[in-house]
């Protein structure tokens, strides 16, 4: 029955923001990264050593700060057409549990979340590529000093990505999920860089990626996933005791 939802799912998004978003986000922040390194940076300066840094650099804007606020926009939308077509009642009236409704739409936020991480790997795989037809020097461009970088991010972003899911299916507003997107985000760009990023989730794929010890890296990628599976768990027994409004 998950595989039928997730396909009703899939239906609904044809109608709705979420994949142009999915697209927008990681492209939006692939441009900036680029036209704001070649704008500061010289073309001599311009080596493929100095070209592979971007790829850390995109790695840091978009788990920094995209990713959560895109998180929290995917699993808004995802909610919203339920809320703002009040369907709820009709969804819930179908033969299927609500547990496997809400584990559909959790997975269908999950899928959009590596369809825009793998968007922007491509899309600054080819602006780099790109760069090599206008003379820029490629060697060692794609030199990455971690593979960390190519599929950490989503993982660590698990649990970031049950709690706001689990506030959008609840709230019809998206205020709130977006406020506590915004917020949180702003807190993680501090507590990323102390030893206290361990307590809040929205420091994880910063932490997972750009953390300056592999240590740390190895475990926010460690604990994301249980902490994700932790609060799934909490979230569907939490179900059926707390009304959606």
């Amino acid at each position: 029955m998950i595989g039928q939802l997730l396909v009703v799912e899939m239906l609904k998004m044809r109608r709705s923001l979420v994949l142009g978003m999915t697209l927008a986000c990681p492209l939006a922040v692939v441009a900036l990264v680029f036209v704001v390194t070649l704008h500061q940076t010289p073309v001599e300066d311009m080596t493929g050593a100095r070209m592979s840094q971007l790829w850390v650099a995109v790695s840091a804007m978009w788990t920094a700060f995209m990713l959560p606020l895109y998180i929290a926009l995917a699993t808004s939308l995802i909610n919203g057409s339920e809320h703002r077509n009040h369907t709820w009642r009709l969804m819930l009236s179908l033969p299927v549990r609500i547990e496997e409704l809400y584990l559909a739409k959790t997975l269908a936020a999950a899928g959009l979340m590596l369809c825009a991480h793998f968007v922007l790997l491509a899309a600054t795989a080819v602006g780099v590529a790109a760069l090599g037809l206008f003379g820029y020097e490629l060697a060692g461009a794609f030199d990455l000093h971690s593979s960390r970088l190519l599929w950490a991010a989503p993982v660590a972003a698990l649990p970031v990505l049950v709690i706001q899911h689990g506030l959008a299916w609840h709230h019809r507003s998206i205020v709130l999920p977006l406020s506590v997107a915004v917020i949180a985000t702003f807190i993680g760009l501090q507590v990323g860089n102390s030893q206290h990023w361990p307590w809040l989730p929205w420091a994880y794929p910063l932490v997972s990626t750009n953390a300056t010890a592999v240590e740390t890296q190895v475990l926010a990628v460690l604990i994301a996933p249980v902490l994700g599976v932790v609060l799934l768990v909490a979230s569907l027994q939490l179900l059926r005791r707390q009304e959606i409004v």
